[in-house]
């Protein structure tokens, strides 16, 4: 391996700038796909799993009337992998101590299933064991502040006991009322063994440490003469979506989820995610791409040093070794750069709040997934390796005498070599992504939706590769015929590139689909933005433009507010916000004669009259879609005593209760007169509303709170704290919010342009120093330096117009299906829309990044020695 080595470093380092932007190329791809697999860990566990309470599970549920709640129904539904039954309450220690006061402690009582009380994961045993269902005994887990603040041990003996509970209160026609039952509380009173003690994470920091668990059985058997409504525990099934589990459940159980199952795992935030690690996908195909066509095209720049090492008795093997040797190099040292330089650029976009689900949103601490990380580079390196075979079957079929003529060795193996591309366009279009994949879990669960998306991007990626590998001669003839008409304005420069171009078909396709790889990834994002703030502006028409949001008022009678606001010029309809519960989504209560007078109760009254009169709801689109509910569904709510309540979907629609804090469009509407019956929450008066205006003139920031602002001062002269927010600036945030969250896309296309411009400049500097020969006669017969240059620079251009072309019109084609995709898995309902201006601005960016990626060979082909060029070879 030392002549390997030898001749490996040599070649290196007498070719700086090859060697160079070849580990350039690698190191992008593998930055870019570890910046994006790193950037989205750190957004889920340093940002969202601080949301997630420690001592709660994934799901919180209580079963409706109509449902006999058992653990076995939970179970068999969709999405639930692990169920029990529990309650919490407050329990009373007693400690066998001489001091009866000291002796008795309050703590918080668990009782859970035993039998799975583990599989939740919410609680650890410092000493001794878990609770064992099977032992016969009544056990206890006592949590760390009995056992080092009041000595129990392990195999003690306690007694628990709930403590004396004062007159109960329950919620009818609005009023919280005490229940009277005349009988005597006695607290009923166990004896327990403690079988072990909790550790402080988790339920052990609960009550500050003062908490007590207990089988579910037992501790029933204690409360058995108290009125305890039948909750559950349950895990969520990771391969199942939230929106389908919420469906799973709406229907007969109301639920809490915890934040940090909901965090990242959203329709939209799945869909964004999703979209950020396929650009991730893009960009590591991409940088093997070009350092595979880099190792290619390099060898018939040393076609003469092969023909050397043969005639001076080197075996085929040794001079393969040389190739092998090289490329591991450059793998190695672009794989380890692009771990670097992919952790900087997630750190760096981490602490400017930049994540995979949008922008400012700041992570806590920096979790890298070391794992992912080492594959994801293995990957690169491996792939790369096996680019490096292309030279040795190259190579395998050369003459010595041709090689030392100069000869082409790669027109001597034309058909090995047509067939390793068919076999590396496989390798690159099918088996990346499919390892990708396996290193890198998809978001969510693998949907028909979803694999589309998938199979798209490696339809995308297997046209390209395929396009430039095999069918290279198509590309470089369109080129060249792209810049055969400014021969006309520059004859010697406008020849020198058309041949250039044809003679080298694979330099030309490979730059050509590069920059067209980019130009479509660029074409369909925005298309995919532009489809986004389309239906930002069709909800906007109906939940935004003519409404303007009144807050800070001072506590103001809602009736009273209402009829004076009525009486202004424009003022159609006031909304109230005061009285919000989730239950399990977030619910509003309405007025019926503040929504009368806009929306579907103004076109048809008795909807008007039926909100007032039955339990119904009117829920938002975006709820209806994701939950799966329609008119005349059954919607189930829990109220404070424990009772679960009906209510009916009225309608479907944006144009009530929309509130932008919180900003939450999966919400629904009732009326005021049952969320004080069936919530006891009151909304007479309230401070804040939102007032309707009609769409007889076109909404105006200046005008229409002028008019509010006017009426406000007139009923509350003295009210001065008070602030108003249009609809209009409302839209103007949530439209400026797409391209916020969409900025971390922009910085990948930005890279993955990088890329695409180091095979144009590889592709270029190979040419210029395999044709150096060629330029050094040029320039002796007379051709000017802005001649060469200027050839060069028309190479460039033509092929920039090409790559450009390329992908705008992929791109385009791809936008509706990527919309559609979009569509399906984030549940929402987008219109078509193009890029629009952004098609040309692709184009042309897409043409200067190749004209910029020319500069460099230019300059090397200026410092070309005419004489010595010539005397060469």
């Amino acid at each position: 391996m030392g002549l390997a080595l030898t001749v490996a470093r040599r070649s290196l380092l007498q070719r700086p700038g090859r060697s160079i932007f070849s580990i350039l190329g690698v190191a992008l791809g593998v930055a870019t796909v570890v910046g994006v697999v790193t950037l989205d860990h750190a957004t889920i566990e340093g940002y969202a799993r601080p949301l997630q309470a420690g001592d709660r599970p994934d799901i919180e549920l209580a079963a409706s009337g109509a449902v006999a709640g058992s653990t076995e129904a939970l179970e068999n539904l969709e999405g639930i992998s692990v169920a029990a039954q529990y309650f919490q309450n407050e329990a009373v220690v007693t400690l066998p101590s001489p001091e009866a006061e000291r002796g008795r402690i309050r703590v918080q009582l668990v009782a859970i299933e035993a039998r799975h009380a583990a599989s939740f994961g919410l609680f650890g045993v410092a000493a001794g064991v878990d609770l064992d269902p099977s032992s016969g005994e009544r056990q206890v887990l006592v949590g760390p502040s009995l056992a080092e603040e009041h000595g129990v041990a392990v195999g003690d003996e306690v007694v628990l006991s709930r403590p004396r509970r004062p007159s109960r209160k329950r919620c009818e026609d609005g009023v919280l009322v005490k229940v009277e039952d005349g009988s005597v509380d006695r607290p009923r009173a166990e004896t327990f063994r403690v079988a072990g003690v909790l550790t402080r994470e988790g339920m052990g920091r609960s009550a500050g440490g003062a908490v007590a668990v207990v089988d579910f059985e037992a501790g029933r058997e204690l409360f058995r003469d108290v009125d305890i409504q039948p909750r559950f525990w349950a895990v969520k099934d990771a391969g199942v979506d939230l929106e389908r589990l919420r469906r799973s459940l709406a229907t007969s159980y109301s639920y809490a989820l915890n934040q940090g199952i909901v965090a990242g795992q959203a329709a939209d935030e799945r869909a964004f995610r999703t979209g950020v690690r396929m650009l991730g996908l893009l960009a590591l195909v991409l940088g093997l791409y070009v350092i595979f066509h880099t190792l290619s095209m390099s060898l018939t720049e040393r076609v003469t040093e092969v023909g050397t090492l043969h005639a001076l008795g080197s075996t085929r093997r040794q001079i393969g070794r040389v190739f092998f040797t090289e490329a591991a190099l450059l793998a190695g040292a672009g794989a380890a750069l692009g771990v670097v330089l992919g952790l900087a650029f997630a750190y760096l976009a981490a602490r400017f709040g930049i994540t995979t689900l949008g922008v400012g949103k700041y992570v806590r601490g920096f979790p890298v997934p070391w794992s992912t990380v080492v594959g994801l580079a293995l990957t690169g390196f491996v792939v790369a390796l096996i680019g490096s075979v292309y030279p040795l079957v190259a190579i395998g079929g050369a003459n010595t005498l041709a090689a030392l003529r100069g000869e082409d060795a790669l027109e001597r193996s034309r058909g090995h070599a047509r067939r390793f591309h068919l076999v590396y366009a496989a390798l690159l279009a099918i088996l990346v992504p499919g390892l990708y994949v396996v290193l890198v879990p998809v978001v969510g669960e693998m949907t028909g939706e979803l694999v589309t998306v998938l199979l798209g991007v490696v339809g995308l990626l297997t046209l390209v590769v395929l396009l430039s590998l095999l069918l290279p001669a198509a590309l470089s003839a369109l080129c060249a015929a792209v810049a055969r008409p400014l021969a006309g304005v520059a004859p010697l420069a406008g020849r020198l590139a058309v041949r250039s171009m044809r003679d080298a078909p694979a330099r030309v396709g490979v730059s050509a689909c590069a920059l067209g790889l980019v130009a479509a990834g660029f074409v369909g994002l925005h298309g995919m933005t532009a489809s986004l703030r389309g239906e930002v502006t069709n909800w906007s028409a109906e939940a935004l433009d003519d409404k303007v949001w009144v807050k800070n008022l001072p506590p103001t009678s809602f009736e009273e507010l209402r009829e004076h606001l009525s009486g202004f010029p424009g003022v159609v309809g006031v909304e109230k916000a005061s009285a919000r519960q989730y239950a399990p989504f977030l619910i509003v209560a309405g007025s019926r004669d503040g929504m009368a007078g806009f929306g579907p109760f103004a076109e048809d009254p008795a909807l008007s009259r039926r909100f007032f009169d039955e339990r119904t709801i009117v829920i938002s689109r975006r709820l209806a879609r994701d939950l799966d509910y329609s008119v005349d569904d059954v919607v189930r709510m829990q109220s404070p005593n424990g009772q679960m309540r009906s209510y009916a979907v009225l309608a479907i629609t944006d144009a009530y209760g929309y509130w932008t804090s919180p900003d939450e469009r999966m919400y629904g509407v009732i009326s005021d007169r049952w969320m004080e019956k069936d919530f006891c929450l009151a909304s007479e008066v309230v401070t804040e509303v939102s007032v309707r205006f009609d769409d007889s003139r076109p909404m105006t920031d200046a005008g229409h709170l002028g008019v509010l602002d006017a009426a406000i001062r007139d009923l509350l002269p003295n009210a001065d704290s008070f602030t108003l927010r249009s609809g209009l600036a409302v839209r103007a945030y949530a439209l400026s919010d797409i391209g916020r969250d969409f900025f971390v896309f922009d910085l990948l296309l930005a890279l993955m342009a990088g890329l695409a411009s180091l095979g144009v400049l590889n592709g270029m500097l190979l040419a210029t120093l395999e044709r150096s020969r060629e330029l050094g006669v040029l320039r002796a017969l007379g051709a000017s330096r802005g001649q060469i240059g200027g050839a060069m620079m028309l190479e460039a251009i033509a092929v920039g117009i090409v790559g450009g072309g390329l992908g705008v019109v992929l791109g385009v084609a791809a936008t509706p299906f990527v919309v559609s995709a979009l569509d399906e898995i984030a549940g929402l309902d987008l219109p078509r829309r193009t890029a629009g201006v952004w098609i040309p601005i692709a184009f042309g960016g897409t043409v200067l990044v190749a004209a910029l990626a020319a500069l460099y060979p230019i300059r090397r082909a200026h410092t070309v020695d005419a004489v010595r060029a010539v005397r060469t070879r």
